[in-house]
């Protein structure tokens, strides 16, 4: 009885509680090996999505000379106005107007009225469409007047800008009092 009593001593005092060390040692050792595991096949994975990142920061620097991140309105004028002077044509009005903000991009229209010959305009739509900008021509309207041989053109030139920081969406006042 004596032996039966001190073995039960033992094993309730110190057996089971070493027991169940080590069976939650080996739970949590069981638990860092996978983790282990998961950060050496990420770790194998780094180098490659170094890459695509350093691939995807140069395309997007890239776009972004298509899209600058500042109006640049002048430098555009000049432009517009060089490529003008180099076909022929004569610019009348270039009239930027007010910039319509969207969530990632801003986007300027620019009134211009121009007279030409029918080919020059062609030719001055073709290099300002070679520009390193995204540009699109909008409301073209050509006319003739009577007894002339020179167009009078107007159109809206819209260009684009890039934002830095994303446009809220403007909460309507009248929903906050409901």
């Amino acid at each position: 009885g004596t032996f039966l009593f001190l073995g039960a001593l033992f094993y309730f005092f110190q057996y089971q509680p070493q027991a169940e060390t080590i069976t939650g040692l080996q739970r949590k050792l069981a638990e860092q090996e996978k983790r282990l595991a998961s950060l050496k096949q990420a770790a194998a994975q780094l180098p490659a999505l170094q890459e695509a990142l350093a691939k995807a920061e140069e395309d997007f620097s890239r776009l972004l000379a298509l899209l600058p991140d500042r109006k640049e309105i002048p430098a555009l004028l000049d432009a517009i106005s060089q490529l003008g002077a180099q076909v022929g044509l004569e610019n009348i009005l270039f009239q930027p107007q007010p910039e319509q903000v969207f969530e990632f991009h801003a986007m300027i229209p620019i009134r211009l009225d121009l007279v030409a010959g029918y080919h020059t305009l062609g030719a001055f739509f073709d290099s300002l469409s070679k520009l390193n900008r995204i540009l699109k021509v909008d409301n073209l309207s050509i006319t003739r007047p009577k007894g002339g041989s020179l167009l009078q053109v107007a159109c809206t030139i819209i260009t684009y800008r890039f934002l830095d920081k994303p446009v809220e969406a403007k909460s309507d006042p009248k929903k906050k009092k409901k």
